[in-house]
């Protein structure tokens, strides 16, 4: 009888977990990626066109999951109720390459592989990309642009980039994030040379 008592209670106890969990608030998923309302003209393509091919980008081990985070001084605050949809630095790359390829409508701007060398390769690593819990966003990165021909000369730069928004939500963070990998996007596009045409 007490048996039985206690697996009715055992039993209770584990429909009440049951129900708990399921009113808890679904998890929310976030990208970077463009906008699906955006519709962009894919001129042909010439057999000559340019390739540039957009390496997957570098960022600290800590910042490359799937973990929407927050910085709080030395302390890493990770959102219990978010994720990005995918890993952070394929966010970050498929946004790159996006960006950038909206200014070179004539050539085509990819980070998956080609069947062939690319006629310019651009590698981004990326020191730093924190968001604070006071609205300061800071992100720290370098790039080279790699040509296929060794004669032509390699490009380097970098960038100290910074931004200010609320930090509220999630979706604020998102956003204060993608605004700096749009503007880190347009650095780099800046030190692309210009197609050369025979």
């Amino acid at each position: 009888m007490i048996f039985s008592a206690r697996k009715s209670v055992f039993a209770l106890l584990a429909g009440c977990c049951l129900l708990s969990g399921c009113a808890s608030p679904p998890l929310r998923l976030y990208t970077l990626g463009m906008p699906s309302d955006q519709t962009a003209r894919q001129p042909h393509l010439s057999s000559r066109a340019t390739t540039i091919q957009i390496s997957r980008v570098v960022i600290p081990d800590y910042l490359d999951s799937q973990d929407m985070i927050l910085r709080n001084k030395e302390e890493i605050v990770r959102s219990p109720k978010s994720r990005w949809a995918t890993r952070l630095s394929l966010g970050m790359t498929d946004l790159i390459t996006n960006e950038i390829a909206t200014s070179h409508p004539h050539e085509l701007i990819t980070d998956q592989p080609l069947v062939d060398v690319a006629t310019l390769r651009v590698q981004i690593n990326v020191s730093r990309f924190d968001v604070d819990a006071d609205g300061q966003a800071v992100m720290d990165a370098n790039w080279a642009v790699l040509p296929q021909d060794p004669n032509q000369p390699l490009i380097r730069d970098r960038a100290h980039l910074t931004a200010t928004g609320p930090v509220s939500t999630d979706a604020e963070i998102a956003a204060l994030m993608r605004n700096l990998v749009i503007m880190l996007a347009d650095r780099v596009n800046t030190t692309i040379p210009a197609p050369s045409h025979p």
